[in-house]
């Protein structure tokens, strides 16, 4: 057998070890995506709920609170949740471009501000690295099994920073699910909250969340006791704590369905390129045994 036949023969080995790999994978990627899809998609009509409670309580009582009270931007704290590995196809690079934009158009709307960046995850945390940003604390991905306490850490510090006016304006991007084959980047204000911010996620997130839930046609007036400042500041660092753990389960339900499919995608090229393979593997070893034949027939014609 030829050298050409026996390479051939060691791709087709290679090849069909990583298509076992890549299946594997793509199993994995599908068990996990199932559960923080579930998840995601749950937590979203709360989600939405306590936005809608957060922007009457801002049209009413905005001037009581300072988690809804805006003030000059000097300092601008960026959340970027990513995944802590690859093999997920476009879904980190696509967060990247939002970041950029992000950036850019905070640059020209406040371009005397400082940028601060938190990331959870590690991809988001090389790539800030690799541009030249410097980024004030990093957390895992919490993609597995992801728990309202895993974002507590992350949370209370961003809202303590803006309690302490360290920060003046706190901005999460993440990859949002919007189905198995998208998944698509936002950027998302979380504080100071007011009716701007909440028309611009809607704007951003279209009509995903009154999908889910149909909120309240009235226009209530809440009652709030003991008082309207008591509980403004104990309930809404809850709320944005939500929107934190909502962003969470959406990069988790994002990273598995982006994987699943690359998976996929990678499965199906190596069993076309096996396809190839094994045709060009018989073809070489016929055009091998063809040559041993007519060289025998030579000699044979030669003794004779």
């Amino acid at each position: 057998m030829s050298n050409s036949v026996r390479d051939i023969k060691r791709k087709i080995k290679s090849i069909k070890s990583t298509r076992q790999i890549t299946k594997a994978m793509e199993l994995v990627a599908t068990s996990k995506m199932k559960k923080a899809m579930d998840g995601a998609i749950n937590l979203r009509s709360y989600g939405y709920l306590s936005m809608n409670i957060l922007l009457k309580l801002a049209k009413k009582h905005g001037e009581k609170s300072k988690y809804l009270q805006s003030r000059e931007v000097k300092n601008i704290l960026v959340i970027v949740f990513t995944t802590d590995k690859g093999l997920c196809g476009g879904l980190n690079s696509n967060v990247f471009r939002k970041i950029t934009q992000v950036a850019s158009k905070l640059e020209k709307e406040t371009p005397k501000a400082k940028i601060h960046y938190m990331t959870s995850g590690k991809k988001g945390a090389e790539f800030l690295h690799r541009v030249g940003k410097e980024v004030s604390m990093a957390f895992p991905a919490y993609s597995n099994h992801p728990k309202f306490a895993n974002i507590l850490p992350m949370s209370r510090q961003a809202i303590k920073g803006f309690v302490n006016g360290e920060y003046d304006k706190v901005i999460i991007v993440y990859p949002d699910f919007v189905s198995t084959l998208q998944q698509q980047p936002v950027a998302k204000t979380v504080l100071p909250f007011s009716p701007a911010v909440f028309e611009e996620m809607v704007s951003e997130l279209g009509s995903k969340f009154t999908k889910v839930v149909k909120p309240a046609e009235k226009d209530l007036d809440y009652k709030l006791e003991p008082s309207a400042e008591y509980i403004m500041e104990n309930v809404i660092p809850q709320l944005v704590e939500i929107q934190f753990f909502q962003a969470v389960l959406e990069s988790a339900a994002s990273e598995h369905s982006a994987r699943m499919m690359a998976m996929q995608n990678a499965s199906k090229a190596a069993g076309d390129l096996l396809g190839d393979l094994v045709l060009s593997y018989n073809q070489a070893r016929q055009a091998a045994i063809t040559r041993e034949i007519a060289e025998i027939a030579s000699s044979s014609a030669v003794i004779g």
